[in-house]
């Protein structure tokens, strides 16, 4: 995954930017066995930085495997993979961390997730 490239294109889009303003918060994912560490400020992602990290400073974290990632970014998912909340109750997906924050900022967090799609 192009980081720098998806940075550039979620901070451009201008549906993101209506959504997602006021939104600061920072995610880690857990792709499998990499780790990416995302800060969002105002609706726009301000860092990206890949692991390992030793003990990461984040808001929330989603992990699951590379596989259930790879399902989920799919152009067009299937069937009970099209919304991370699916990932959530087939176990596939963990949630951890401040969950007042996640659903505080869930729009903003739902735009950034539909980017691994490469679209919106």
């Amino acid at each position: 995954m192009d980081w720098m490239r998806f940075k550039e294109q979620f901070s451009a889009d201008p549906v993101v930017l209506h959504r997602s303003a006021g939104s600061t918060f920072r995610v880690l994912l857990g792709w499998g066995d990499d780790t990416v560490l995302i800060a969002v400020n105002d609706g726009a992602i301000s860092s990206i930085q890949t692991g390992p990290f030793v003990m990461p400073q984040c808001d929330f974290a989603l992990s699951g495997s590379a596989d259930a990632w790879r399902r989920f970014a799919a152009p067009l998912p299937g069937p009970r993979e099209q919304d991370i909340f699916a990932f959530f109750r087939s176990g596939e997906i963990v949630l951890t961390g401040d969950t007042r924050k996640f659903y505080a900022h869930l729009m903003c967090l739902k735009l950034l997730l539909l980017h691994l799609r490469g679209r919106t």
